[in-house]
């Protein structure tokens, strides 16, 4: 009897312990499922908090893109509105000062004659005149290499010399000239020697008007012809004689090149010393232009050139 009731204890016993080890792991997984569901809540609601976050940055950021285009486009709006106000006051201005310098042109200008080598043979300083065939070529390129090297390019005005002298004098406080060989002639033989606007103008206007109805040839003849050498003497034919003794159409290139020189400043370059300074500075100008070679600029140099004055 006992040992049938503890056989009995024993499947009575197995079976709770089996039927409790088989319970308890299935509350574990379901405790586990739970957590799962839980955490993947929390994911999911994290990856919905996540975009929108993105989002809102996104749109803040095309807010103020659009706030700065906004101020971009007002600024610019301003600018060109400001710029349009000064370009159309620069406008009128332009066109009031162009106005008032018309008149003034008009005025200064009304009575001045057509130039034409008439006209200028008319009021020639110099009693002795060369022909133009009678000047050296070297005694013509001497002049234009150091009075006016874009002589055989401008119609009379040279607008390079002319800004060059103007930012000079502006800058400076020596003084520049601008003049070509036309407005030098206008000064000696048609104007005055004053220094104001009135007088520039008038020189500027011969000198256009000089080459409408003369050759190049024919008004640095002209020049050729008149200008002061000291010594009393006006022109190169009297002042070849004055300083070398001799006809102009007989001088050399070392000769030429000290005659154009004297020109420049009669009262410095009479002496002999200052003259062969001016001279060499002149060859070398007349070389780099290319109006004499290398061999003709090194024979001129060492060449012996007393004055006249010297000689006696």
């Amino acid at each position: 009897m006992s040992y049938y009731n503890d056989d009995q204890n024993k499947i009575r016993r197995k079976k709770v312990s089996s039927s409790n080890s088989n319970k308890e792991p299935l509350k574990n997984i379901k405790s586990n499922d739970k957590k799962k569901e839980i955490n993947n809540i929390k994911r999911e609601r994290q990856s919905v908090n996540k975009p929108n976050k993105n989002i809102n940055k996104k749109l803040d950021a095309k807010q103020n893109i659009s706030r700065q285009n906004k101020k971009r486009l007002k600024r610019k709006k301003r600018l060109s509105n400001i710029a349009k106000k000064v370009l159309v006051i620069a406008l009128l201005f332009l066109v009031v000062l162009s106005v008032v310098g018309s008149v003034i042109v008009f005025t200064v200008l009304k009575d001045s004659p057509n130039v034409t080598s008439e006209l200028l043979k008319q009021n020639y300083i110099s009693s002795e005149v060369a022909a133009e065939d009678q000047i050296p070529k070297y005694l013509k390129d001497a002049v234009v290499s150091i009075e006016d090297e874009r002589f055989y390019k401008h119609n009379g005005v040279d607008e390079i010399s002319l800004a060059r002298s103007l930012v000079h004098n502006l800058f400076t406080k020596t003084t520049q000239g601008g003049s070509t060989i036309e407005m030098q002639i206008s000064k000696n033989l048609l104007t005055n020697n004053d220094k104001t606007i009135k007088r520039k103008m008038k020189d500027i206007y011969n000198a256009t008007s000089m080459n409408k109805n003369m050759s190049k040839q024919d008004i640095l003849a002209v020049y050729l012809n008149n200008i002061y050498l000291g010594k009393s003497s006006y022109g190169v034919s009297k002042g070849s004689r004055a300083y070398f003794g001799k006809n102009v159409s007989d001088l050399n290139l070392a000769e030429c090149a000290m005659l154009a020189g004297i020109t420049n400043s009669p009262a410095r370059y009479s002496k002999h010393t200052e003259a062969k300074k001016r001279q060499e500075t002149i060859l070398y100008k007349m070389k780099e232009l290319g109006y004499i070679n290398e061999k003709e600029y090194s024979d001129a140099l060492i060449q012996d050139v007393p004055f006249k004055s010297e000689i006696e």
